[in-house]
């Protein structure tokens, strides 16, 4: 029998399955065992033109196929040019629109872009938990079935739940939701789904109890387990938290996520060597840049500069635009007193948000000449002052910072800090005091400057004297030194014009310029500046939009009070109580004291640094 390769043609001998020559499966063609020599070769010239055909019928076919994908290829090209031709005609639709809300002062640009984001958000969160819920429920009704529980009633509300979640209703799904586990309370499927659904929308007292629940009736499960050590670490159950964490860890021991989270946990708790100890364990397991992170975070906290330059970089190896780690990775090059490398770096991660006000006010504080450091005895006040703010005794915190001042009357970030506390104790002519110092000295670029602006400004309109402030706010908003401190003048100036009254339409116009070049940090102010004259002006509806984005961000007392009137005003008489309710339990907070949070932040950045930065003052070039 001769055996002839179907790819090459080789003759192979008998009893071969694939050719000596290239290794392809042989095909068998069968004959007489002995013959001559003509009757072989006209045998192997007709098994040749077999393989021919069958090679010319494979090409063809192959042919037809790439013709056929070539189709395809163009249809797609061209339907994508398509969608791509039809987002054009879209974004420049909005454009317009935007531009002509702007131009009639109906919406500013700042607003819509808000807006917009906000409604992405929620239209992906709402398909997330869509998907979920479509991946879950026949598993949900299967074990409503094994139960005796798959009523008519459990699989009408069942079917309205996906509805509901498919058409965006987010409080009737939470309302069927709730009904489901009344009416399957066995139902560890259900409560799984209750859980993620809770938690993905920030619900964490909900999707504490529905993973509780989980474990009730599951006993121990990875998932669940990772899912209740994450919310109880935000709820601060931080003992709970690392129970069950530990408890994960141990039911996979090759797994990642929990020594991940376990590491995550310890950072949050300040205990950075038992967190270096889980990164280092999840590294070993899966190189993330989350995790390089964390890792140099805590070795900036132990003191550990030179390793936390290592994982940070290579954090920004792995995700070049990781924001968090290029802020903290400028942080240690300043801890190593490499200047320049910090305001590089502090530059690249403020082009990659330049809406933030932390990276703003870093670069700008990087630009100036690093402080040399407080004196022994005025640093003792200021640890004292500090620990005295941290026990709730902020009158005592003043006169420390004052009498560091004494001793150090030249660091305009100590008069600055002295000036915002007196400002928010009521303490106007101590905080004029303070201000006044910071602004008539140099530089005037300094990021203390803003501070002294919002504490001169805040404590005029407290202490009533509103036609003062309103002449330095429209100083200020004219010539103010930077973008920061017009834009909180203008602010300013917008909530005294809506306090006297006399042009509440220049009040919200005020308002609209202050929200469109303040930080993402602090524009819930504008917003609530924006919801209180549209509570004066009687629109309400207008009113209550606004008032509900500033306090999603910031929810303080006399917001939440200003939301239940429009609430109330507007005809929402539940949602006014629920605001009343939560006014109750919120502390108050003004922008004075968010802005004393943040020089604090500012005075921190540095600590620390002092001693490296005079012995390393002519390696600024970083190397």
């Amino acid at each position: 029998m001769t055996l002839l390769c179907q790819s090459c043609g080789a003759p192979n001998s008998e009893g071969r399955e694939h050719c000596i020559r290239c290794g392809t499966k042989l095909l068998i063609v069968s004959g007489p065992a002995e013959e001559g020599p003509d009757s072989a070769e006209e045998m192997f010239f007709e098994a040749q033109e077999e393989l021919e055909e069958h090679l010319l019928e494979r090409i063809t076919a192959l042919e037809e196929g790439i013709r056929q994908l070539s189709s395809a290829i163009a249809a797609t090209a061209e339907r994508t040019a398509q969608i791509e031709h039809n987002l054009t005609v879209t974004h420049a639709g909005v454009e317009v629109l935007g531009d002509l809300l702007e131009n009639r002062s109906v919406l500013s640009r700042a607003e819509i872009n808000d807006g917009w984001e906000k409604f992405i958000g929620q239209e992906l969160l709402n398909r997330d938990l869509s998907r979920r819920f479509r991946e879950r429920s026949g598993r949900i009704l299967s074990h409503a079935e094994h139960t005796g529980r798959a009523t008519t009633r459990f699989r009408r509300q069942l079917r309205a739940l996906e509805l509901a979640l498919l058409g965006r209703q987010n409080e009737l799904a939470q309302d069927l939701l709730a009904e489901l586990a009344h009416l399957a309370p066995d139902n560890d499927e259900l409560w799984s789904f209750i859980g993620e659904a809770a938690f993905e929308t920030g619900d964490l007292h909900t999707a504490h109890v529905a993973f509780r629940r989980v474990l009730e009736l599951r006993g121990p499960h990875f998932d669940t387990l990772i899912y209740l050590g994450t919310i109880l670490s935000d709820l601060g159950e931080w003992e709970e938290a690392e129970k069950a964490l530990q408890q994960a860890a141990e039911m996979a021991p090759g797994s990642f996520l929990p020594r991940f989270t376990l590491g995550a946990l310890e950072v949050v708790r300040g205990r950075h060597q038992n967190a270096r100890r889980h990164l280092r364990e999840a590294l070993e397991i899966e190189e993330l840049p989350q995790v390089w992170h964390l890792l140099g975070v805590c070795d900036l906290q132990l003191k550990h500069p030179g390793r936390a330059i290592k994982a940070l970089r290579r954090a920004v190896e792995l995700a070049p635009n990781f924001e968090d780690a290029l802020y903290q990775l400028g942080i240690a090059y300043i801890r190593r007193g490499w200047n320049r490398l910090a305001l590089e770096t502090f530059e690249h991660v403020l082009r990659l948000d330049p809406q933030r006000l932390q990276y703003q006010e870093t670069v700008r504080m990087v630009s100036l000449e690093p402080p040399s450091g407080l004196a022994k005895e005025a640093a003792t006040r200021v640890r004292q002052a500090e620990a005295a703010l941290e026990q709730g005794r902020p009158e005592a915190a003043l006169g420390l910072f004052e009498s560091a001042i004494v001793l150090a009357p030249d660091e305009p970030g100590l008069r600055a800090t002295a000036a915002l506390l007196a400002s928010s104790l009521g303490e106007p002519r101590r905080a004029l005091r303070h201000a006044h110092l910071v602004l008539s000295r140099p530089p005037a670029d300094s990021p203390y400057v803003t501070a002294a602006v919002v504490a001169v400004l805040e404590s005029l309109r407290h202490a009533s004297r509103e036609l003062v402030a309103r002449r330095l706010a429209r100083r200020f908003y004219r010539e103010g030194p930077d973008t920061l401190s017009r834009a909180l003048a203008a602010y300013e100036l917008a909530l005294v014009e809506a306090e006297l009254g006399s042009d509440l339409e220049e009040a919200r116009t005020l308002a609209l310029d202050a929200l469109e070049i303040t930080p993402r940090e602090l524009r819930h102010y504008p917003l609530a500046a924006l919801g209180e004259i549209a509570l004066k002006r009687g629109r309400f509806r207008e009113a209550v939009t606004y008032l509900e984005q500033a306090a999603d961000a910031s929810p303080t007392p006399s917001l939440l009070r200003q939301l239940a009137v429009a609430r109330l005003a507007a005809g929402d008489t539940e949602g006014a109580e629920e605001a009343l309710e939560a006014a109750d339990s919120q502390p108050r907070r003004g922008l004075d004291e968010e802005l004393l949070a943040h020089v604090y932040r500012l005075g921190s950045l540095l600590a620390g640094g002092g001693r490296t930065q005079r012995t390393a003052r002519s390696r600024t070039s970083g190397g």
